[in-house]
């Protein structure tokens, strides 16, 4: 997938009619020759230049910022001009970073560079709504990746690779894609994810259908290629502690805890949940003893969810630190649904609507963070947990999606910055 910013050259001069040390005149005309190449970043940053000279109380704040006259900044060349906006941006998302230094050592170096081991795994559960009370419980094989990441202050960049499908191990034709981003400051987190799982999924309790009245027959396969999951969304959450506790201590080794802290947070999040589940690929034997209600075809569900949580980080010995996190919250499912060749949805089929408003449609999800690392500020390693769980229920059907990774990493920090 590639994106691409068209942006429209704007020539501008701003000149002094009234005043006169309030402006000089500044020439941004695009001097290029037509034919000359332009990169994205060059037009997001003359872009961002235009804009400064057309507010000038932006520009004041700049100046007032660096401590650099305002007609001295104005007659800087635009590269100049360029590094000053990234400082200045900068040093605003250090102060949103200030962090009471008793309780929080602030990252000491500019660069890090880690080696990480990423283990990913998934389940999902279905559940009758009838008498019989039956549950499957599916699971793909957990991906085993290794790579590496490099590091500047508060943002990781890199790249994992597959072990098992390097060495021809992987079973299937999988077509997975895994990609999870986490920001982490002091106030405020996000995590952004995107899976959509292969066909290597297996029947975990698939003995659970069969009793003693019918047993499972030989031959039946826990293998199973029917079932399609797609889940894709975002979280944010604030950190009301956030001068005493350190969630990048934890979970991007940006900072150290000195002393123990907990916190409450506040956060939302949306999911886009996609199901499809071709239950004619089961054994019909299976189809003899499953409850009916369990034998849907697709069902597609927004969740909107505002969760609040505590999380707690306890340093058990110098530059050591365990951290415990766990965010329940309200969800609300809004739905299309399909069984067979009947179809039910809430408002538009392709976009269904907030309306009709049910308690029904309310549930519970679920998101957990266990961590335990050894920082000294220059080396680093640890072991993090995070899990991610869904409910969903309908009259006719309920089912639980959870996805998770465990990560093992190590790595130093160099370029000590200045002070």
């Amino acid at each position: 997938m590639c994106c691409g910013i068209a942006m429209a050259q704007t020539d501008v001069a701003v000149t002094d009619t009234t005043e006169t040390d309030a402006f000089v005149v500044v020439d941004t005309t695009d001097h290029r020759h037509p034919t000359d190449s332009v990169l994205p970043t060059e037009r997001v940053f003359d872009l961002i230049d235009t804009l400064f000279v057309r507010l000038p109380l932006m520009t004041e704040q700049i100046t007032d910022s660096l401590d650099i006259p305002i007609t001295k900044f104005q007659r800087m060349s635009l590269w100049k001009r360029q590094r000053l906006l990234v400082k200045f941006f900068g040093n605003k998302i250090d102060k949103l970073n200030e962090v009471d230094t008793t309780y929080i050592t602030p990252q000491l170096y500019d660069y890090a560079f880690m080696l990480q081991n990423t283990n990913t795994f998934e389940s999902f559960t279905i559940r009758s709504t009838g008498d019989k009370k039956q549950s499957l419980r599916f699971a793909p094989n957990p991906t085993f990746r290794l790579g590496g990441y490099f590091g500047w202050r508060w943002l990781f960049l890199g790249y994992t690779f597959d072990i098992n499908r390097l060495f021809g191990s992987q079973r299937g034709n999988t077509h997975k894609t895994e990609v999870d981003l986490s920001l982490y400051t002091s106030r405020i987190g996000i995590d952004f994810y995107y899976r959509q799982t292969g066909n290597d999924f297996h029947c975990v309790n698939l003995n659970s259908l069969f009793t003693a009245a019918h047993p499972r027959p030989a031959g039946i396969s826990n293998d199973f290629s029917g079932l399609d999951l797609q889940t894709r969304g975002f979280n944010v959450y604030y950190i009301f502690n956030h001068r005493r506790f350190s969630y990048p201590a934890a979970f991007s080794q940006s900072t150290v805890q000195r002393r123990s802290a907990g916190t409450i947070k506040l956060g939302f999040s949306f999911t886009h949940h996609r199901i499809a589940f071709d239950y004619n690929k089961l054994d019909s034997r299976i189809h003899a003893v499953i409850d009916p209600t369990m034998l849907f075809s697709k069902v597609k569900y927004n969740d909107y969810n505002i969760n609040v949580g505590y999380a707690y980080n306890w340093v058990f010995r110098r530059n050591w630190l365990a951290c415990a996190s766990l965010s329940p919250g309200l969800s609300y499912n809004v739905t299309y649904y399909k069984t067979g060749d009947t179809e039910y949805a809430e408002g538009s089929l392709n976009f269904p609507k907030l309306h009709n408003f049910s308690l029904d449609k309310l549930n519970l999800d679920f998101i957990t963070r266990i961590a335990v690392v050894y920082n000294n500020t220059h080396y680093f390693a640890g072991l993090s947990f995070i899990l991610h769980s869904f409910d969903y229920k309908n009259r006719s059907i309920r089912f639980n999606n959870s996805f998770g990774s465990v990560n093992v990493y190590a790595g130093f920090n160099f370029k000590r910055k200045r002070q």
